[in-house]
């Protein structure tokens, strides 16, 4: 006698339902990273401009201070 099988979870719709839903993180991850990309370019941009005002001495963050920020971000999520 063949076990009932009726009560079983349909694996094929798990395995699907799974893979449709690591397409759409994947898909939000990479809308993720496009706009700490468009922050990171802001902040450059804010960042020479202060640089560049006239009688305004600010101090260097030193080498990689902002970099470091944006590697962080992008790779915490790897």
């Amino acid at each position: 006698m063949l076990p009932n099988t009726d009560d079983a979870p349909d694996v094929r719709a798990i395995v699907m339902s799974l893979a449709s839903e690591a397409a759409s993180l994947d898909a939000h991850v990479r809308r993720l990273r496009e706009e700490i990309s468009g922050v990171d370019a802001r902040l450059d941009a804010v960042h020479e401009s202060l640089r560049a005002l006239p009688g305004l001495a600010l101090p260097d963050p030193g080498p990689g201070a902002i970099d470091g920020v944006k590697g962080a971000a992008s790779s915490s999520i790897d």
